[in-house]
Formats: C-alpha cells, structure tokens, sequence
C-alpha cells in the first residue's frame, strides 16, 4: 500500500489517492508512513479573439501554470523539508511567444529539533534557482539574442543555521553561508554577466543569509503566501544585501476556480538593469519587479510547509 501510494503521488502531481472505486482529493496533508506531503497546483488561461472587429484589437492567448510542492519528513529529533516552486506562462500575440513568467526553484532543509513551542532547530540549509526556457531582452524580435536560458544564470545555496517557527511564521538564520552562481553558456560567460569576469562560469560568494516565510489562509477562502530571502556578502566593497520577496494571494472563489495575485521584487548588485549613462546599455543594479494574476482552476491540499 505504501509502495502503491508513493507512485500515485510520483505520477499525478495533484496528490490524488485510489479509495474503493472512486478517486479522491485529500484536503489535509497526506501522510505516508514519517513523510508529510501538501502542494498548490494552479493554471490559468486568457484568450481573446476578433475578426472583422470595427474596433480594433489583437488576438492573443495567454496561458501559464504555478506549482508548490512541499514534503516533510519527521521523526524523533529530525526533520527534513523540501520544497519546489515552478512557474511558467506564455502569450501568444502576432506570431511571437513571449515568456511572461519562468521560475525554478528548490529548496532543501534538515533540521536537529532543539526545543518545543516555541519551535527551534538546528538547520543545514540548501538551495537551487534557474528558469525553464531561454529569455529575450527584446521578445518581438525573433532574431534578438537570448539573455538568459536554463542554468545561465543558476544560483546555489548552502549553510548552517538556526531556524525558528510558529503557528504561520517561520525564519531561518545563517551567519555563514556559501552562494554560487553558475553560467552554463559561452556566449553569456564572454560578456561577464551576473558578477562574474569575462570567460568565467562560477562565481563563489560568502556572506549571511536570512529567510522568513509567512502563511496564513483567512476563512478558508484567502490564502496569502509570503517567502523573503536576503544575502549579505562579506566581500563585497562596499557591503551591501540582495533581496528576493514573493508574494503569492490566492483567493478561491469556488472550490476549483480561484483568483490568483503574485508580486516578485528582486534586487541584486550583480545584475545590471538600469542604463545610468543615457547610452541604451544597462550598467547599473536597479529594483526588479513583476506582477502576475489570473483567473484560472486551482487546487491545493493541506499547509505548504
């Protein structure tokens, strides 16, 4: 039965379970054996089409999916956590696909349970960031070099810390942590971006590392999700923190259909997006927004650790 479990979890994404003859949707978090697993699943889709509209306008088709999967392990003093975030979403307008959403991230924490309520453990942390698909500075023009793809950028964390958690709020401190950035791409690597020297593919960092989650659903209807992680690096002149914030509303209007709100804000010295001379070329760090929402089917079971 465990076994059986396991693969339906592994190849339906929704967590469904096989009951009887019926097939059924855990609300709570389902538990396999010392493992706790819960997730958000989410698509959404927007098309508008004309012909011969006197009005004017364009046809276009907008379509993306949002995933987070958590999964819990706990036993005597242990624990181990993991989490993945994956987003994707695509217009389609005039011909040209144009990426408005690329997000893929893991994350892994195990931790040495040091005291009850409230929660404090010892953690060793771990973390991967990249996209899915390659990204365009200019998207309606074809033949524009790509500015990023899979792996050029990808950011690596590692280090060992304190973590603390209650009832909806949970952070996690590291006072030395490793980060990397990798640029898995020659063209990219030539032209020394992200923080690293022409030619380079890694770059090594060393600095503290702060993370805080809050998570907390109002009336069983609104959820709000909010992850924030910050990166000092020690050696950097002059000493300065990146910023990565994501929050993520979801409001469930009917059981399956929900309203969805995410804002992302980034901010990294390393990651040229302001053009400071006046001459068409980004030389300078600058704060990175986006902003996404959407109507669409949604599904989620039990708490996103």
């Amino acid at each position: 039965m465990l076994a059986k479990r396991i693969l339906l979890i592994l190849f339906f994404g929704s967590g469904t379970l096989f009951a009887g003859n019926a097939w059924t949707l855990p609300k709570e978090a389902l538990q396999v054996g010392p493992w706790s697993f819960s997730g958000l699943y989410g698509a959404s889709f927007n098309q508008t089409l004309l012909r011969n509209w006197n009005a004017g306008g364009q046809n276009s088709l907008t379509a993306g999916f949002i995933l987070r999967q958590s999964a819990e392990f706990t036993q005597d003093n242990w624990a181990a956590t993991q989490l993945l975030d994956a987003a994707y979403a695509l217009n389609f307008q005039d011909g040209i696909a144009r990426k408005m959403d690329d997000k893929l991230e893991y994350n892994l924490r195990i931790d040495q349970i040091l005291s009850g309520q409230p929660l404090w453990k010892l953690s060793a942390f771990g973390s991967f960031k990249s996209q899915w698909f390659r990204g365009y500075a200019k998207p309606n023009e074809p033949d524009t070099a790509y500015i990023s793809k899979f792996l050029a950028p990808a950011y690596a964390l590692g280090g060992i810390g304190l973590t603390h958690k209650d009832a909806f709020l949970e952070f996690y401190f590291s006072p030395v942590t490793a980060k990397y950035t990798l640029v898995h791409d020659a063209r990219l690597q030539s032209q020394g971006l992200f923080g690293l020297l022409p030619g380079e593919s890694l770059r090594q960092e060393v600095g503290a590392y702060f993370n805080v989650r809050f998570r907390r659903t109002f009336s069983d209807k609104l959820t709000v999700d909010l992850r924030t992680n910050l990166f000092g690096n020690y050696l950097a002149s002059p000493f300065s923190v990146d910023v990565d914030s994501d929050l993520l509303f979801v409001y469930k209007a009917t059981h399956y259909l929900s309203i969805t709100l995410r804002t992302q804000a980034l901010f990294d010295r390393d990651v040229a997006v302001k053009d400071s001379n006046g001459n068409g070329k980004t030389d300078a760090p600058g704060l990175q927004l986006k902003q996404l929402s959407g109507v669409g089917l949604t599904y989620n079971f039990g708490a996103i650790k």
